[in-house]
């Protein structure tokens, strides 16, 4: 009873540490709801920090508002320009996944009336192989949008460090004025 404890919390820290960093790359490794920093914020709300002349605020919301059309305008050129590669590794990947998909139902059919059954057996490992044929054609397909996109992220990255430079400069001169 004491031992079962233990390993499980050894088991669930373990599944964490294993997901989260999945989870971060599934998300492109950013967190896409901080385009917007807590002064601006607070300064698009009309919370105004103390010491700042109404001047100086305006320059900050300036700066603010400047920042987040350069990051919508970064987004929106990648988005154009990758459609056509999306587009591209969506009609690649649609089938493969109506083989998995068709290959899951057989299973799911095939094991509904008893998971014992010869039967259940055979559509495991049917399923087991198509997912090990199509495997590769997954990574190549991913590897191949992958190439297509990097020039328009990295373009993009660059949009957005010099409209964060851009920022930080402007809210340094607001501040030091």
């Amino acid at each position: 009873m004491t031992t079962r404890l233990p390993r499980r919390l050894l088991a669930i820290g373990l599944l964490l540490a294993l997901a989260l960093p999945s989870a971060a790359l599934a998300h492109g490794g950013r967190h896409h709801e901080r385009d917007r920093s807590h002064g601006c914020r607070a300064v698009d709300n009309g919370r105004v920090p103390r010491g700042l002349t109404a001047a100086q605020a305006q320059s900050i919301a300036t700066a603010c508002a400047t920042r987040a059309a350069a990051i919508t305008a970064a987004n929106d050129a990648f988005a154009a320009a990758t459609q056509s590669a999306r587009d591209t590794y969506r009609a690649t990947v649609a089938p493969l996944n109506a083989q998995v998909r068709a290959a899951a139902d057989a299973k799911r059919a095939a094991c509904r009336p008893d998971r014992r059954s010869q039967a259940c057996a055979n559509a495991r490992t049917a399923f087991r192989s198509t997912i090990a044929a199509l495997a590769p054609q997954y990574r190549a397909a991913r590897a191949t949008f992958r190439a297509a996109v990097r020039p328009a992220a990295q373009t993009r990255g660059a949009a957005m460090r010099a409209a964060q430079q851009a920022f930080r400069t402007a809210v340094r001169q607001a501040l030091g004025a």
